[in-house]
């Protein structure tokens, strides 16, 4: 080892043993996300640079009472979580803080989900790492050095944090004057972020207790009909499938072609605007088992799924799901049927499952089907990335299908494996139409998914789903019905409506409940027929989305961007 290169580790041990450089290393390293964040939001200039001055003034005050640096780095650990957190999700989706339905996500998200997004998110940990983990052992090493700050330089510390936390307040002053839509606990970070996750806890605390304060929830439903009608309804729950990547919305790939095939013999209707009202599936799906979307989001805590109305209407029920379970709402739903089967439960984490095995389990229970009333619920598992696990390899059309990582260059094999998933997902629902075709009975399909997919679409970057703020890619999704010829015949009315509002701007989340609940000849008070597809009155609505605070938002407010502004007019949609 050369002199010079001794007298460069000595120096630099030398630097890492200064408790003032440590200081100001550990001070930036928290507001590093601030500082980034200046260049990512879409909040106002003032405010943006509010997010920055404001933290820094109070990090840099809560330093400056410590004789050590590493000690308030390790009491203030949670907000080196916190910036940690917010740089991943900024490299993932471009913007926004850490949301309620992110800290959810870690509740709530498979291994095997969290083990396909991690490699897309490869660069972005280790860039977090290099930064944080370093920090973390210099932490431990400034509490272990005798050294101390002293007093003069703590107490000039103090007065000049004081002075930029004063300057701090009065720009948050001024951005309540200024801003009708400012507010503090939403807009500035890591206070967002804190409150979001006191949002989270109480979310987890509810849902533990779901069990108690839906238990004595009825629908009052009864069926409508005599009990010696037959009938068969089956709900097919897809996984981020967005519209635009389908044939019947289309899309110049041939990725649909059962449902076209559907469409043109007027078996299967297609709803051309139809959109979801959230982007994460804890969300979505259990607002299409439900009916809380004509009412308020968090009423879901005192309420069960359409299950049970079904079951109080006489039916047999069946619940078939490709997710893992996660205590969740979807799982509480699911569990309310007669017949419940997680094809996950009896496999390994990361192992995938192909959907087709829904069909299979729908084939056994229409086999042992003897007549009467039957509802089945169908939950796939999509076209979660990573997309090519998604179908058999020797199902795959389009190709190179090959994905290196979820990056902008890869984005022809992305899209290739993400159409494969599509013709995979079109063949489910074949099946299912194929099996319930065979019973020659009144039966009806619906089929739609719970929101859709960011594929590298434009300038902004953004993959997958999720997002704090949703994009037009996210919220365009699929909505079909079927009805065998059994069902268009005896319940003539109903197709005709059907199809009278297949032009119609609809929110799948509202239309599906009541319009199973139609369709099946089911009274219940919880039923609107202003909300059902097949009413013959029905009536559209505003557009609405529900945001990460379970409030439920004009779509023009859900954050969305002028390039979705510009798809939505571009495919002549309502917004």
């Amino acid at each position: 080892m050369t002199d010079k290169l001794k007298l460069q580790i000595k120096g630099l041990s030398s630097w890492t043993r200064n408790q003032r450089v440590l200081f100001w290393l550990f001070l930036g390293a928290l507001i590093l996300p601030n500082v980034i964040m200046l260049f990512t939001e879409s909040t106002s200039l003032l405010t943006r640079f509010t997010g920055v001055v404001l933290p820094f003034a109070l990090y840099w005050l809560v330093y400056s009472m410590w004789k050590k640096p590493g000690k308030p780095f390790w009491w203030l650990f949670i907000f080196v979580f916190f910036a940690a957190f917010e740089i991943v999700l900024l490299f993932l989706f471009g913007e926004s803080p850490i949301a309620v339905d992110m800290f959810l996500n870690l509740t709530t998200t498979n291994i095997s989900e969290v083990n396909e997004l991690l490699t897309g998110l490869i660069s972005a940990i280790v860039f977090v790492c290099l930064v944080y983990v370093p920090c973390m052992i210099l932490a431990v090493m400034s509490i272990r050095n005798k050294e101390v700050l002293s007093d003069n330089f703590r107490k000039k510390q103090r007065r000049n944090s004081s002075i930029l936390l004063f300057l701090g307040l009065f720009m948050l002053l001024i951005n309540y004057a200024n801003d009708n839509f400012f507010v503090f606990r939403n807009d500035i970070f890591p206070f967002n972020a804190c409150y979001n996750l006191g949002l989270s806890v109480d979310r987890v605390i509810r849902t533990n207790d779901y069990a108690t304060t839906s238990a004595n929830f009825t629908y009052g439903a009864q069926s409508e009909r005599a009990d010696s009608v037959n009938e068969v309804y089956v709900l097919v729950i897809g996984e981020a499938l967005r519209a635009d990547n389908m044939r019947i919305y289309g899309y110049e790939r041939n990725t649909t072609p059962n449902m076209s095939a559907l469409v043109n013999d007027s078996s299967m209707v297609v709803y051309r605007d139809a959109i979801t009202m959230s982007n994460t599936t804890h969300k979505s799906v259990p607002m299409l088992l439900s009916g809380v979307a004509s009412e308020a989001f968090d009423s879901i805590y005192y309420r069960k799924s359409i299950i049970t109305a079904f079951k109080e209407a006489g039916f047999k029920t069946a619940y078939y799901s490709n997710q893992s379970r996660n205590r969740s709402f979807i799982e509480f739903f699911g569990n309310e049927a007669d017949d419940v089967v997680f094809l996950k439960d009896n496999v390994v984490l990361t192992d995938t499952v192909p959907d087709m095995e829904l069909t299979s389990l729908l084939r056994q229970r229409l086999a042992a089907y003897d007549g009467g009333k039957l509802f089945v619920v169908l939950h796939c598992y999509g076209s979660h990335f990573n997309y090519n696990d998604r179908y058999p390899k020797e199902m795959a059309r389009y190709k190179p299908d090959v994905i290196p990582s979820a990056k902008r260059k890869y984005r022809v094999q992305l899209v290739n494996a993400y159409d494969n998933s599509a013709l995979q997902t079109d063949e489910v629902v074949h099946q299912v139409v194929l099996a319930l075709s065979e019973k020659q009975v009144n039966s009806a399909m619906i089929f739609a998914s719970d929101h859709g997919e960011d594929l590298f679409d434009d300038s902004r970057g953004r993959f997958l789903h999720a997002s704090p703020q949703p994009t037009y890619y996210q919220l365009r999704v699929p909505l079909c019905v079927w009805c065998s010829p059994q069902y268009r015949q005896t319940y003539a009315k109903k197709w005709e409506a059907i199809n009278s509002t297949k032009e119609i701007p609809v929110s799948t989340n509202k239309v599906i409940f009541h319009t199973l609940l139609d369709m099946a000849g089911i009274s219940t008070p919880s039923l609107l027929p202003n909300e059902a597809l097949s009413s013959g009155v029905f009536e559209e609505s505003e557009r609405m989305y529900v945001n990460d605070h379970n409030e439920l938002l004009p779509l023009r407010r859900s954050g969305l961007k002028k390039e979705d502004f510009h798809e939505f007019e571009t495919h002549r949609l309502k917004y």
